[in-house]
């Protein structure tokens, strides 16, 4: 399973034209395997051994290429999930909603029945980020 994962990190960098080093390999591998989107202090927890510059500018590099998304923001802790096949390094293209469990404090990315658009008359609305807070289901 480790190295399959290991080979979709690879592919996916590839993809991305970004060289497969093993700092971005494993920060996939931590990301993936976390199962949900998974905050700042544990991916820092994880990768221990990794020099704190490099982890930041890996997440940058990440986010500038559509591989990683903020899934949430709140106070001082960021959480961060894995793009899907629709994002690219120019665009983020996410047909979902971010939900928080105020219980577990789990985040996770929710797939919504359709495409959610606001119409803002006398602007163009580039991106729009829905965040939710309540009780999961796994919580109820």
């Amino acid at each position: 399973m480790e190295n399959a994962r290991n080979n979709a990190a690879k592919s996916l960098l590839k993809k991305r034209k970004l060289r497969a080093t093993p700092a971005r390999t494993e920060l996939l591998d931590v990301v993936q395997s976390y199962g949900t989107a998974i905050p700042y202090t544990k991916i820092q927890e994880k990768l221990a051994d990794t020099d704190r510059i490099t982890l930041y500018r890996t997440l940058n590099v990440f986010l500038e290429k559509g591989i990683l998304h903020k899934a949430y923001t709140s106070g001082e802790e960021t959480y961060y999930a894995v793009c899907g096949e629709n994002c690219t390094a120019h665009e983020h293209r996410h047909n979902h909603v971010h939900f928080k469990c105020t219980v577990c404090e789990n985040v996770t990315c929710e797939k919504t029945e359709g495409e959610i658009r606001i119409d803002l008359p006398g602007f163009e609305v580039e991106t729009v980020g829905v965040f939710l807070t309540g009780v999961c289901g796994g919580c109820l």
